[in-house]
């Protein structure tokens, strides 16, 4: 059995994460939730941002486990799992 990835925590919850176009103003990158629809919502809770920029949420090699980096992402906003 392989492991779980974000793409497997994307499928069980209906969103994935986003880095939004660089905001020139203050902030270098933005961070949003897209439903399956393509609807964008900017992550504003101070805890899922920190959250984010301490913990690698990619990883192209394998070595992180993405999987549990997006599901603790997910439970910090209050997100559940589609079923």
């Amino acid at each position: 059995m392989t492991a779980k990835t974000h793409h497997d925590a994307i499928k069980e919850y209906g969103y994935k994460i986003g880095p939004a176009e660089v905001n020139s103003s203050t902030a270098p990158m933005e961070y949003y939730v897209e439903d399956e629809k393509g609807k964008r919502t900017p992550i504003t809770n101070n805890e899922a941002l920190e959250y984010i920029a301490n913990v690698k949420m990619n990883d192209p090699v394998g070595g992180i486990n993405t999987y549990d980096n997006y599901t603790k992402l997910f439970t910090i906003l209050g997100m559940r799992p589609k079923w």
